[in-house]
């Protein structure tokens, strides 16, 4: 990897983690951005040296196995919302459950300043509140503790069909869209997109919040029309343009990283 185009946002520098997000920068594709996520989080726990962890919205199926967190030697929390969800969660992994999006949530104060990295992965979509799931992150987080969302952006057009579209028909939009998806094994919640856009308004939200550092990375294309040939390649041109104008307004995904 090598150094390119600025990140979207960076008010002033952390040494090495700023040099870090610039190489990531470098990267607009969505494939990139899920192929290597996991190893963007590797890097983050080398930089931030962190020992506490917290993954937001782990449900049954956490990031990292029992083999990835013995090997980083870090203390892994899964969060959810849902109990049983996080009940089918590996039982040798630590678990929190509570809403990173309420003002309610007395684990916060268990909690408070002892997690040195939090991420969360295709999970702000669902939050009813993602200003208070931040303020919630900025709570939790350790003096220079990091955080790692990665999520859709509202007007890439399938997440803005699934947006518009009812419950129901989004749900049918969602299968057809992805007909491998096993709806027991990998339920859907309902998708609000609360802030999930690349903005300088947003960055300005989190920056009163009280982020030092404050990072938006947008990735462009999706493979949700894979199906239909004439929209894939129509969709294809529209994210190609985006691209290349640098209109993140239309990026499919984003990696939002803010520093206490």
């Amino acid at each position: 990897m090598g150094l390119g185009r600025k990140p979207a946002d960076s008010r002033s520098e952390t040494p090495s983690l700023s040099k870090y997000v610039q190489v990531l920068a470098e990267h607009r594709s969505s494939e990139w951005a899920w192929r290597h996520y996991k190893d963007v989080l590797a890097d983050l726990l080398r930089i931030r040296n962190a020992k506490r962890i917290m993954e937001i919205g782990a449900g049954r199926f956490p990031l990292f196995d029992r083999a990835e967190v013995a090997h980083l030697d870090i203390e892994y929390i899964a969060n959810d919302v849902d109990p049983s969800e996080l009940a089918q969660a590996p039982s040798e992994i630590s678990k929190a459950c509570f809403d990173i999006s309420t003002t309610n949530a007395t684990e916060l104060g268990t909690l408070s300043g002892t997690i040195d990295l939090t991420f969360s992965k295709m999970v702000f979509e669902h939050l009813s509140d993602t200003p208070q799931a931040y303020r919630n992150i900025y709570r939790l987080l350790s003096p220079s503790g990091i955080c790692l969302n990665f999520h859709p952006v509202l007007f890439s057009p399938p997440f803005l069909i699934n947006y518009l579209a009812p419950t129901g028909a989004s749900e049918r939009l969602l299968q057809r869209f992805s007909p491998k998806r096993n709806r027991d094994e990998e339920p859907k919640f309902p998708a609000m997109y609360d802030c999930c856009w690349v903005s300088e308004s947003f960055r300005n939200t989190l920056r009163d919040i009280g982020y030092r550092y404050v990072w938006q990375l947008p990735f462009w294309f999706h493979g949700y029309f894979v199906k239909f040939p004439g929209l894939q390649q129509c969709d294809w041109l529209i994210n190609k343009i985006a691209e290349r104008a640098n209109w993140t307004t239309l990026a499919s995904y984003c990696y939002t990283i803010v520093v206490k």
